[in-house]
């Protein structure tokens, strides 16, 4: 059975190279890798931490391509890949541009599509464009994994039974980056102060609205000076500018390159708090039992806020400060984020999903 695992982005990575390993254990499959380039740099580390080489690489992004253009090219790419090479499954994972080009290639084409991470909803245009994307890469494969019963359930609304629930892969990177052990300079920086990440960078966000939500957590910092912030800023020229600007002299924030998955996911689990507008770092947080301060007005993951780990707090200045006091100030609303969940998975997730794909080429 001919595979192809394909990643685009750096969370794509981070949840699909555990399952890339998994796969590869199963002389059953011949598995490769397409890595679209679509965060090229971001990328490499995660590839050289898992050990996993990109048996066919795109190299798709040019400064100030549009979404248009990056959606034509990544088309083209996978379009000739699958007119010369023969694959009888392709793993795709969430909602990016990259899963939604390889899956429509793919469909064009009968290719069977496996979509891993299937089923999330907010049955809204946003998150834009990644909302539209996982519902039309649902409607294309054949193959489903959920990560929750919620996923199932929506799954189920739009015609598409009998899934099951395996968790998410994400989980199972943890087996390979925590670290008991792990240092970094950034503790000495922090001088024994709470350590709070934040990241940002949702399409739909940009402009005025991150401004404001970035003004937010300035007055938290300059109100709590026994906080010290993490900010790896994506390398979207219009996110450092805004933070740059917001934060030029503030003196309890730290901002800095992406980091690679090995330190994010420690800093993570050691952190007091995080606030972002990400989508997988709810997941981690979850499970690792940090409070998840959400820039966004609604989540395809709601099961993290039913379970008390991820609060909404938009955007707005005003609210993003209220949501941190109310929450940081009160130490039951405080024990109820920071209890851990295995809502997301148990670490199970890339062994659950080679088993079902073993038996789905077996018929």
């Amino acid at each position: 059975m001919r595979i192809l695992v394909v990643v685009g982005t750096r969370p794509e990575a981070i949840k699909m190279l555990p399952l890339v390993l998994e796969l590869k254990k199963y002389s059953q499959f011949e598995v490769l890798v397409c890595h679209s380039g679509q965060h090229e740099d971001m990328c490499r580390g995660i590839f050289e931490f898992f050990g996993i080489e990109p048996d066919v690489k795109f190299s798709v992004m040019r400064k100030g391509r549009s979404l248009w253009e990056l959606s034509q090219k990544l088309q083209e790419s996978f379009n000739s890949l699958f007119e010369t090479e023969k694959f009888d499954l392709i793993l795709v994972h969430g909602d990016t541009t990259t899963a939604f080009c390889a899956s429509l290639a793919a469909f064009y084409r009968g290719i069977k599509i496996a979509h891993v991470e299937a089923g999330l909803r907010t049955y809204k245009k946003e998150p834009f464009p990644e909302e539209f994307n996982r519902v039309a890469i649902d409607n294309m494969a054949s193959v489903h994994f959920p990560p929750t019963e919620e996923c199932v359930k929506n799954l189920a609304k739009e015609g598409i039974f009998h899934t099951q629930a395996v968790g998410n892969t994400v989980i199972d990177s943890f087996a390979y980056t925590l670290d008991e052990k792990y240092t970094s300079p950034i503790f000495e920086n922090a001088r024994n102060r709470k350590i709070i990440l934040i990241t940002t960078h949702r399409r739909e966000n940009l402009g005025e609205k991150m401004k404001n939500a970035l003004l937010g957590i300035r007055d938290i910092l300059e109100n709590r000076d026994d906080i010290y912030a993490v900010f790896p800023m994506h390398p979207n020229p219009a996110i450092r500018n805004i933070a740059r600007e917001v934060f030029a002299n503030t003196d309890n924030i730290e901002l800095c390159e992406p980091l690679p998955v090995y330190d994010f996911h420690n800093l993570l689990s050691r952190a007091f708090a995080v606030i972002t507008d990400s989508g997988g770092i709810q997941e981690e947080a979850a499970y690792l039992g940090v409070p998840v301060f959400l820039l966004r007005d609604e989540t395809e993951r709601g099961e993290a806020v039913s379970e008390g780990n991820v609060y909404l707090v938009g955007t707005k200045r005003e609210a993003v400060t209220q949501a941190f006091f109310q929450i940081m100030g009160d130490d039951t609303n405080l024990l109820s984020m920071r209890h851990k969940s295995t809502v997301f998975g148990d670490g199970t997730t890339s062994e659950k999903i080679a088993k079902k794909a073993l038996v789905n080429g077996e018929k």
